[in-house]
């Protein structure tokens, strides 16, 4: 049977991912341009667009040709990962009778443990009022450090949070996260307090832009890297920088491992435990810095 990637098909696919796999806008757009990407290099050195035909042998090659261009582990991991998923939807929907990509492993990611920002230069930041006073929104976007810092929350969960999904007498926020699944991120009185005068109706998203509309992550990423760049503390100044600080602070004051895989959201226990590696180097250079004969 013929396979073109056309774009019937990949409307198909694309309608797949967001209402049956339920990805999110960012994936599924990845993913299609990962798709064309690999059909035009397919067709570039098969000289046909039958994707039928594929088989492992050509996607180690694109793989290793994305590889020699520079490409990181990450990027190529995804572009992989795209594959999977279309040729395990066109195995089930009776396509192609296997799919190539099922035996090629991920290309292995170098080991590298988290930035994060130091306890007390993430009290000294959110306790300089002046340095927020400067800007037009600026309590705004002290209160959005705030609540990063607080909560551990994801860029994306904390830009559709609305202000009916703070829970004021029980001291709560229900978040939306991967999958869409929902959890419960406990808040104290202060940061409540911090919270109200960002209140509008039920409905109306808890941060704003300045003309009153939505968020979006490139905003949130620019306030998140103005500030933090100011404790010259990381070369990574992200939202996400934010989740690693929470959770080191967590474990490094006694919080249990579990329990931080909950309020981070993650799936398995493996992905929260890579915050043990991160507590343990600042601990070795913690003692090799102090002890005389370290």
């Amino acid at each position: 049977m013929f396979l073109n990637l056309d774009t019937e098909i990949l409307t198909v696919f694309e309608e797949h991912l967001k209402y049956e796999r339920r990805y999110s806008p960012h994936t599924i757009t990845a993913y299609i341009s990962d798709l064309k990407e690999f059909a035009e290099h397919y067709q570039r050195e098969m000289f046909t667009s039958d994707l039928s035909l594929v088989d492992a042998k050509i996607i180690k090659h694109w793989l290793m040709t994305l590889k020699s261009s520079g490409h990181s582990p990450v990027t190529i991991n995804r572009k992989l990962s795209a594959l999977r998923k279309f040729f395990k939807w066109c195995m089930i929907k009776g396509s192609i009778k296997r799919s190539p990509a099922e035996s090629i492993k991920n290309v292995r990611k170098p080991a590298r443990l988290p930035q994060f920002v130091p306890e007390e230069k993430m009290e000294d930041l959110l306790d300089n009022e002046p340095l927020f006073q400067d800007f037009d929104e600026g309590y705004r976007d002290q209160v959005m450090l705030e609540l990063l810092y607080d909560t551990g929350i994801r860029e994306t969960e904390l830009i559709n949070i609305k202000c009916g999904d703070v829970d004021r007498k029980n001291l709560n926020i229900i978040v939306t996260g991967k999958g869409n699944k929902t959890r419960m991120i406990p808040i104290s009185k202060e940061l409540l307090e911090k919270l109200k005068p960002l209140f509008g109706s039920l409905n109306d998203y808890l941060f704003r832009t300045k003309k009153g509309g939505k968020m979006y992550a490139k905003l949130v990423y620019r306030i998140v890297k103005k500030y933090l760049e100011t404790t010259d503390s990381v070369t990574q100044n992200s939202p996400h920088t934010l989740r690693h600080s929470f959770a080191t602070a967590l474990l490094n004051n006694g919080a249990d491992i579990n329990a931080i895989k909950e309020l981070l959201g993650h799936a398995n226990l493996q992905a929260t435990q890579i915050y043990t590696h991160t507590t343990y180097e600042q601990l070795s250079k913690i003692y090799k810095q102090a002890h005389p004969r370290a």
